[in-house]
């Protein structure tokens, strides 16, 4: 009996830590794996760590241990050994078995390598937690945790065991709970034990001894399952009470279970038992809940690449910017904040400012760096000869330089829609530094800087390093490039937390940027090193660093739009959208938001009860997704109906109202082209997304008529033609796709006579339709189950089409094979000049996610190298336009299809220039060939 819970005495935690290791790994197999870049799995780390901070933050515990096993035989090893062979209840004789017995937990699979990969590192977490570890030789965590608890109840103190694990429910009573972080903090106490189980927590062991436990191989009652254990205790109250009246059971199964495997039961309960005596010694004042060692916490989360927990750690002396800070008095604040005119009220700095601080080594003698705390330390100036730059539309500090030449240059820029504007205490000095290409610079987001210091008439000069190119260079797969996830993961810092909803004040900008320019200066060396190792310097220097500035003018430059085209198929597009409301609500006989999903769900699946799908959404509302409508508009009318509106309503608010908003007052719209975007290399668009124009639909094809030239151009378009399988059949040598290219046969009709077997001659528009999915699903790594939903064929006989086209086309049946394999062992592809694309995933034993991997593993080499091809061809059409003096611009880039805004004049020589740039850029094995065209409008060119 344990000693009433004193209220004076906080309670104590303790962590079940295999449990909940497990169940973060299998959590997260089901998700995407987690890994470094150079492939340690993190996933289930994470995971922990995540659950760690949770704990704390939720119950901020005054006490709290981690619990471990220790490898090795444990005492239950040994009575098991008395058990030669176990019954095994067989469902479709209803007889039992007789089998050997193989021991305790011999059901057990080997722990996967990549989870045990990651022990250690989660014992390093919680030793940087300062979360003592408990474990005892010869005796399992349960029981550790079982003889702490009763141990610190005896105490006075309150215990809550944090597990999942049920076998823990038998340790309840009044001063011992289960808290499961897993279900929302779940607590259990003697009445929560019950109305989960259906027995108060001193009946737990009879149940689970009934109903054994197949993981841990704990033979239990055959027969017996959940049901039949919780109504056989709750009758006879105990094991051995149920053993002894084993004739009062009426049910057969249950009656012959007890009385032929009594022995075997007892054991069972004995191996269930936790035990409470194990001879563990334990220091609270170890258990005493202290800071996180912040060095420690940083180092591992530096080399595991968790950037988001970085950020979350507190700043330190070690997390302390060591550059040569400067930063301004009071007094000169109050200048820069006098002299700017696009200062709020609020005092924030709503524009551009670029301030230079003269006399800066003189003041940097008298000023160390400031850092959190009180201590302070002292740096040493770093080297003069570069100058460092941040930049990014989504930061609010965008620009920081490092001292220069004999004075020193210490420089913040804001962006905002207030504009930009240059304070200087010598701009001019500025401006020579900046121009200057023989002063090396070091840059976050070149483009970015380049289009705040072009809007101050500055033409930046000598960039030699962007650490966001650096960063998507190493790893294209990482979802964001700011300076603050980059700085987080390739050094031992984070970075001050910036409030991105306000603009900084002038105080928080000086503040700011010695730690972005510092960040900057560090991360070029480091990068830069990583870059030329990895074998991508080639690639940096000739397409990525000299794309920046062919991008930032064709931003500058716009495509332009029709406003009143789109208004008017707006107008007409809105009125079939009610139109089609209207019929929605007559078929259903409800009046409703089509656009909730939720209330669309309750509408078809509540009020007209249609047949439910085995599918959900968000908070668990059922699906009404576009694969769930198409199934369901077979056989219900409405539902095609709901498809045609959402298809109707998108196209109407994506492009027909917002286009024209977008657009300046010529009518041309600057969207913001992103270079670290997309796994794949391809360049992405957004504010807004014109790569998306739709093409497909005649509606969508109706919209491209929008786009037109500036008054009196052309408009051009210069679009690879199948250079997919172009590269296909260059990386595979196939020889019937050689012969194809090379003597201009049409691929798709060749499939169809190869795959279908149909004479060329007599060939329909539907069969070569086949052939091309079949062409195009096979540089995707169409699956039988895809390609047959994509041609509306039974599986069957997809899967046939599949098989004979790789019977016929060998050679790419052997590029797919041995990509695979090359994968599998580096867990990367690399295109055809040289961009690494890591591919984790391929080793996972999700088979989705390995099935997902392989085919990111066959396309990569052929969308990634098709994507860099046509930003080679971007650089060089760019250089040669602006070498010949031409007035014509580009304007846009789609994935495989550039547009140009040309003079009517150089119609005829920019389709020459572009044609041949495009098909010559680079070599191949077959032809590439680049279709071109002028017309009034984007869908009317020819």
């Amino acid at each position: 009996m344990s000693t009433p819970v004193s209220n004076d005495k906080p309670p104590i935690y303790l962590l079940d830590s295999m449990a909940f290791i497990f169940r973060a790994y299998h959590a997260m197999q089901r998700q995407r794996p987690m890994s470094t870049r150079t492939g340690i799995p993190t996933a289930a780390t994470y995971v922990f760590v995540n659950m760690i901070n949770k704990l704390r933050r939720d119950f901020s515990p005054v006490y709290l241990a981690a619990v471990y096993d220790l490898s090795g035989p444990v005492f239950r090893d040994e009575r098991a050994k008395e058990m030669k062979s176990v019954k095994k209840f067989n469902i479709k004789t209803q007889e039992f078995e007789e089998i050997d017995y193989l021991g305790y937990k011999a059901n057990r699979a080997e722990m996967p390598a990549d989870l045990a990969q990651q022990l250690p590192y989660i014992r390093r977490a919680l030793e940087a937690f300062r979360i003592p570890i408990l474990s005892y030789e010869g005796f399992e965590a349960d029981d550790v945790i079982g003889t702490l608890s009763c141990k610190l109840a005896e105490l006075g103190h309150k215990v809550f065991v944090v597990s999942s694990d049920k076998d823990m429910m038998q340790l309840v009573n009044a001063s011992v709970s289960i808290l499961n972080p897993t279900k929302d903090n779940l607590v259990l106490n003697p009445a929560g034990v019950e109305g989960v189980l259906g027995v108060p927590p001193e009946r737990v062991v009879d149940v689970m001894a009934l109903r054994g436990d197949a993981i841990d191989n704990i033979p239990g009652a055959p027969g017996i399952g959940d049901k039949g254990s919780v109504e056989l205790i709750q009758q006879f109250g105990t094991v051995e009470g149920a053993l002894d009246r084993a004739d009062e059971v009426k049910k057969k199964t249950y009656r012959e279970s007890l009385q032929n495997n009594r022995e075997n039961i007892l054991l069972s309960k004995e191996l269930v038992t936790i035990h409470t005596a194990v001879p563990i010694g334990f220091d609270l004042e170890a258990m005493r809940t202290q800071a996180l060692d912040n060095a420690a916490c940083r180092e591992l989360f530096s080399e595991l690449e968790f950037t988001t927990l970085l950020k979350e750690l507190a700043p330190s002396v070690n997390n302390a910017p060591i550059a040569y800070t400067l930063k301004p008095s009071d007094e000169e604040i109050a200048a820069l904040l006098a002299d700017a005119r696009t200062v709020g009220d609020d005092g924030a700095v709503k524009g551009l400012t670029l301030a230079v601080f003269e006399d800066a080594r003189a003041l940097a003698e008298e000023s160390g760096a400031d850092v959190a705390g009180e201590e302070e330390v002292e740096v040493e100036p770093p080297p003069a000869e570069n100058m460092s730059l941040f930049g990014g539309a989504a930061e609010p500090v965008v620009v920081a330089a490092e001292p220069v030449v004999a004075g020193a240059l210490q420089m913040g820029v804001t962006t905002s829609d207030a504009g930009a504007m240059v304070v200087s205490l010598d701009a001019e000095g500025l401006r020579q530094a900046l121009e200057d290409a023989a002063l090396p610079k070091h840059v976050h987001d070149l483009k970015a800087v380049l289009r705040v210091l072009a809007a101050q008439g500055i033409a930046l000069a000598g960039v030699r390093d962007d650490v966001m190119l650096y960063s998507y260079l190493i790893n294209p797969t990482h979802g964001s490039h700011t300076l603050a996830d980059v700085t987080a993961r390739f050094t031992q810092r984070a970075m001050t937390p910036v409030v991105k909803a306000k603009a900084p004040t002038a105080a928080e900008v000086a503040n700011l940027l010695p730690e972005a320019a510092n960040a900057t200066q560090r991360l070029a060396h480091t990068l830069r090193e990583q870059v030329e190792t990895a074998g991508l310097k080639d690639i940096y220097e000739t397409m990525d660093l000299p794309l920046v500035p062919v991008l930032l003018r064709m931003e500058q430059a716009g495509v332009r739009v029709d406003p009143e085209f789109l208004r008017s198929m707006s107008s007409r597009l809105g009125v079939d959208v009610d139109n089609l409301a209207e019929r929605i609500y007559a078929d259903s006989g409800h009046r409703f938001n089509i656009n909730s999903p939720k209330q669309l769900g309750e509408v078809l699946f509540t009020k007209m009860d249609l047949p439910k799908p085995m599918k959900y959404g968000k908070g668990k509302v059922v699906s009404t997704a576009q694969d769930v409508l198409e199934e369901l508009a077979l056989s219900h009318p409405i539902a095609a109906l709901v498809i045609e509106y959402r298809q109707l309503q998108k196209l109407k608010s994506t492009y027909l109202d917002a286009l024209p908003q977008l657009a300046d007052a010529e009518g041309r719209i600057h969207t913001t082209f992103n270079q670290v975007g997309t796994a794949t290399g391809r360049l992405s668009s957004t504010n807004p997304n014109l790569q998306n124009i739709p093409v497909r639909t005649t509606l969508g094809r109706e919209i491209r008529a929008a786009f037109i030239a500036a008054e009196g151009n052309l408009l051009m378009s210069a679009d690879y033609s199948q250079i997919e399988l172009r590269l296909m059949a260059h990386f595979s040598q196939d020889p019937l796709l050689l012969d194809a290219y090379r003597t201009g046969k049409d691929i798709h009709t060749l499939t169809a006579a190869e795959v279908f077997g149909v004479d060329p001659e007599t060939m329909s528009k539907e069969v070569r339709g086949r052939a091309k999915a079949v062409n195009f699903g096979i540089v995707y790594g169409i699956s039988p189950f895809g390609l047959a939903a994509q041609l509306g064929i039974e599986q069957k006989e997809a899967k046939t089409y599949i098989e004979t086209y790789f019977d016929r086309y060998k050679g790419v049946r052997a590029f797919i094979d041995e990509t695979l394999e090359t994968v599998r062992r580096d867990q990367a592809v690399r295109t055809q000049f040289g961009r690494v694309r890591p591919i984790p995933d391929i080793q996972s034993r999700n088979p989705n996610m390995r099935g997902f991997a392989e085919r990111t593993a066959v396309n990569t080499p052929l969308q990634g190298t098709a994507a860099d091809l046509i930003k080679l061809a971007m650089i060089r059409l760019d250089a040669e336009i602006t070498r010949r003096g031409l007035k014509s611009r580009m304007t846009l880039q789609v994935h495989d299809e550039l547009l140009f805004d040309v003079v009517p004049e150089e119609s005829d020589e920019m389709q020459m220039l572009v044609k041949h740039e495009m098909e010559h850029v680079a070599e191949f094995s077959v032809p590439i060939v680049a279709e071109v065209g002028v017309g009034q409008n984007w869908r009317d060119i020819k």
